[in-house]
């Protein structure tokens, strides 16, 4: 009876100790891969000087409070909150760096234009260029294929109008310009069906 007594007790302490190893283990474990995660933001997320984010920090001090006091408690929550202020900080600083490299430098202007309406844009272009040189001497005709085009033309060139600051604006009023185009467009193709169905 002592011996198995004994041999009982050596089990306990041995379940115990094991045990104990195996948290202290867990417990470093969670340390080194908080350190570990945050050596590898560190680069994101001290970047240009900038310190680490507050967020961040007070989650590196909750998960340290935690490692100290050796908690039985879930562990899940702290390095929840430090994943989220992790991930948070890295998304802020690209998110940031992506507006200061995307941003319009001074004295320059971003205009967004589909494929369709960059395509009318440059060939309009090219046929005014042609025709305000004084040695253009050509008699070949372009013309817009229906009002859907002449349309989509006119959007296109509206849309260059209106991205101009007002003070550079070479015309008083934007509105002019464009319904002198839609009139334009409105007395060809309009005023040619009336006659057509008379």
């Amino acid at each position: 009876m002592v011996l198995l007594v004994l041999q009982l007790a050596l089990m306990a302490s041995a379940w115990s100790c094991a045990k104990s190893y195996f948290e202290k283990g867990r417990l470093r474990g969670l340390e080194q891969a908080t350190q570990e995660s945050v050596r590898g933001a560190q680069s994101h997320l001290a970047c240009r000087g900038k310190p680490v984010p507050d967020a961040v920090s007070a989650s590196i001090a909750s998960i340290g409070a935690m490692l100290d006091a050796r908690a039985k408690e879930a562990y899940e929550p702290p390095l929840w909150a430090f994943g989220n202020a992790l991930g948070e900080a890295c998304w802020r600083n690209g998110y940031d760096a992506g507006v200061e490299q995307g941003a319009i430098p001074e004295g320059k202007i971003r205009i967004e234009l589909a494929a369709a309406e960059l395509l009318q844009v440059t060939w309009l272009a090219h046929l005014g260029f042609q025709h305000m040189m004084p040695n253009y001497r050509g008699f070949d005709v372009h013309r817009f294929s229906g009002s859907d085009d002449a349309h989509e033309g006119a959007r296109s060139v509206a849309l260059l109008e209106c991205a101009l600051p007002r003070r550079q604006r070479p015309f008083a009023d934007i509105k002019t310009q464009i319904c002198g185009r839609e009139k334009l467009i409105a007395d060809w193709w309009m005023v040619g069906a009336e006659r057509r169905l008379a």
